[in-house]
């Protein structure tokens, strides 16, 4: 569906594709489903679309990009719409804006963009000011949008790292193996949004007003901070991760250390029964209690090591 809205000596109305008139004294908005490739075929020639610009808004594939033309600039937006599994689901938002045009185009359906449409007043009071502002107010919610699901990624990050510290088993680090790549994927998308919203900080010939570069500077800041905010996470997966391996050495260490004691007392105990399990003659073998005795120097010796084991500060431990 095309939706396109003019505004001319302070009048608000949405117009069909046949009634777009070439003047600079009217600023226009055209909301584009690009899934219908036919509505570009409308505006293409009038607004003097560039054929690759036309064919990153026909792809949903597009990466994050921002390109002057001649006649306009294109902007190629992605946002997180879910997470699913151990990937992120994006979606593309396209704007190509000239001297007194604004073109959205968008694959499904944008909440920030319907809210526009379905509040006329608030448009009016944008497209008033110039059809750079709407163009703001939609990237300005969309990095709100990314703000917020970074939160959300915190929230259930602080939750995962408490339950690591309460319980670093194998279990716990799969989780956090998981939250790592979901984190990772995320940071790299902020990435190229922060480097995108520092194109729109810089004044050049690109059909932007100077006023609104503070505004953009706001935009580009909270994308950065969320940018920040996502590699300070993954450095905190860093550390939690060489936590589990300092942890699981030390399980190592004592279990060593155990088997070592346990080792150390039993040897001599092997020793004597060893020796006299020989087939050779051996005093007091004819003594029918030799058996007793035997036990009983063992139990000496065993009491002897762990004493010894003990004063020499060595302890097993559970």
């Amino acid at each position: 569906m095309i939706r396109i809205f003019s505004f001319q000596k302070n009048k608000l109305e949405e117009i069909q594709p046949d009634k777009l008139k070439k003047s600079q004294k009217i600023t226009y908005w055209v909301d584009l489903d690009c899934s219908n490739s036919k509505e570009v075929d409308v505006i293409k020639d009038f607004f003097d679309i560039h054929p690759t610009a036309e064919e990153d808004i026909l792809s949903n594939q597009t990466r994050i990009k921002y390109e002057e033309f001649e006649e306009n600039t294109a902007i190629i937006f992605q946002g997180i719409d879910k997470f699913e599994a151990l990937n992120i689901i994006t979606y593309n938002l396209s704007f190509i804006f000239g001297e007194n045009y604004l073109i959205t185009s968008h694959f499904e359906k944008n909440g920030n963009i319907d809210y526009l449409i379905n509040n006329p007043k608030k448009l009016e009071h944008l497209i008033k000011k110039g059809k750079d502002y709407v163009l703001h107010y939609i990237l300005d919610k969309e990095v709100d949008k990314a703000v917020r699901i970074k939160s959300e990624i915190f929230e259930g990050f602080k939750q995962l790292e408490r339950n690591f510290i309460n319980n670093s088993e194998k279990e716990s680090l799969k989780e956090l193996f998981k939250k790592e790549l979901m984190i990772l994927e995320t940071r790299q998308l902020m990435e190229s949004v922060t480097d995108l919203c520092l194109y729109l900080t810089k004044p050049t010939d690109n059909y932007i007003s100077e006023n609104l570069l503070p505004y953009f500077r706001d935009v580009y800041d909270h994308s950065f901070k969320t940018t920040e905010s996502l590699k300070s996470m993954l450095g905190r997966i860093n550390g939690m991760r060489n936590a589990y391996q300092s942890i699981t050495s030390n399980r190592l260490n004592e279990t060593m250390r155990n088997l070592t004691v346990i080792m150390a007392i039993m040897m001599p105990l092997t020793l004597i029964t060893g020796f006299y399990g020989m087939n050779i003659k051996l005093p007091f073998q004819n003594d029918m209690n030799i058996w007793v005795w035997a036990i009983v120097f063992m139990i000496v010796i065993s009491m002897f090591m762990f004493f010894l084991f003990r004063k020499l500060n060595i302890k097993l431990k559970d």
